[in-house]
């Protein structure tokens, strides 16, 4: 009985500092529905306004993300990707977290691009970020990975993300940024 706990999980949300959550189907619809509620909440939380914009930013990225890249669909749309978005605050620090399945075989290449941008400074990123945006994108790709650059740009931490195997075809992907 789920409803028997949902007191109990909004509880441990709270304690988490989750303002926001959001776990199903995300297409570019609910991002603007989503979008709305969210600048609304941070705008009148007395934050300032480049951290705001940067929390939208990187909201918005790990939503693109999820839609672009989750290999769970929707059995309605398949334009819908299958993930969750958390946002939250905890001390002085925003926290935006993205997950969604992806295919095991990828999580090699993609555990490799991650470590090394969060082994680079704000100066090594931007000029990243120059390189990336000039370079042609792969097949598979949707953006030569400047998603994950601009996340790293935005964040006052390294990105942290994991792989949880899920069976032998897929593994969950997670990543967190911190403003």
């Amino acid at each position: 009985m789920l409803s028997q706990s949902l007191y109990s999980y909004k509880s441990s949300l709270d304690r988490d500092g989750v303002i926001f959550t959001f776990c199903g189907p995300i297409s570019h619809d609910i991002v603007e529905g989503v979008g709305v509620t969210l600048k609304s909440q941070l705008a009148g939380s007395q934050v300032k306004q480049t951290t705001a914009m940067k929390v939208f930013a990187v909201f918005i990225e790990q939503v693109q993300n999820v839609i672009n890249y989750s290999q769970e669909r929707n059995d309605f749309d398949s334009e819908m990707g299958m993930g969750i978005i958390v946002v939250g605050k905890n001390e002085e620090k925003y926290f935006i977290i993205g997950g969604n399945k992806i295919k095991t075989s990828k999580v090699t290449v993609l555990e490799e691009n991650l470590t090394e941008l969060v082994a680079m400074d704000k100066d090594e990123l931007k000029a990243f970020y120059k390189k990336r945006r000039k370079s042609n994108t792969s097949e598979d790709s949707k953006g030569a990975g400047i998603g994950f650059i601009e996340m790293a740009r935005k964040a006052s931490e390294p990105l942290v993300f994991s792989f949880e195997k899920v069976d032998d075809e897929y593994s969950f992907f997670s990543i967190e940024a911190d403003i």
